[in-house]
């Protein structure tokens, strides 16, 4: 994997303020406009403030975007449908499986859980000729002689924070247009241009009503 020179990119990367006073203003900004836009979650419930279990929290968010090569993440993006096809053909690879969840016995008990589910459709003959695979894979840059995305986790169950990071480069770009990241910004520059689209939300409303479509079709 080519990577680009880590003191390269270190030069040019934007530097952001820890002062905690200089932050404050965009701490405001970013829990009034998570509150307009349902950037939001549920309070996590404690044994001695029971009203939490039905408040809304602001989502935990970074106010500025976190520099990584454009490389790096135009060749992940890139990589992500081979490695759709290899996840895939693993799921149906049953020997495999077998062998390899197996040894886990009950170290893990949600991976164990998921197993004994598996085996049992499996048996009863649950099987369908069409699947969907949400999938979202976890990257690290790995900063030696040259900057590389390194891949720590590849995840096939969780989707719902997919409605909340649709819309966290939208808030980067609001702060953008409305601060500048003016004092939180200490080197470097931000443009529009940086930020992608994340169309998280929408792709995977659209593979769950492509799986719907093919529901229940004889072939």
């Amino acid at each position: 994997m080519e990577g680009i020179a880590t003191r390269e990119f270190l030069a040019q990367r934007p530097l952001y303020s820890q002062d905690t006073n200089e932050l404050q203003q965009y701490v405001e900004l970013a829990v009034d406009w998570e509150a307009m836009h349902g950037l939001l979650f549920r309070a996590p419930a404690t044994e001695t403030a029971t009203w939490q279990q039905t408040a809304l929290v602001p989502a935990p968010i970074t106010l500025a975007p976190s520099p990584i090569p454009r490389s790096s993440f135009d060749l992940v993006v890139s990589l992500q449908p081979t490695l759709n096809t290899l996840f895939d053909r693993i799921s149906r690879d049953h020997d495999f499986l077998v062998s390899t969840l197996q040894s886990l016995g009950t170290s893990d008990e949600f991976t164990t859980r998921v197993f004994q589910m598996y085996l049992k459709q499996r048996l009863e003959g649950a099987e369908k000729p069409c699947v969907i695979g949400i999938h979202r894979s976890d990257y690290l840059i790995n900063a030696g002689a040259e900057l590389q995305a390194k891949q720590v986790e590849f995840n096939t169950i969780a989707a719902s924070f997919a409605s909340l990071s649709a819309v966290v480069g939208d808030f980067h770009r609001y702060m953008l247009e409305r601060t500048g990241y003016k004092h939180l910004l200490k080197a470097g520059r931000i443009t529009r241009e940086q930020i992608p689209p994340n169309e998280s939300l929408t792709s995977i409303g659209d593979g769950i009503a492509a799986g719907f479509e093919l529901y229940g079709q004889s072939e």
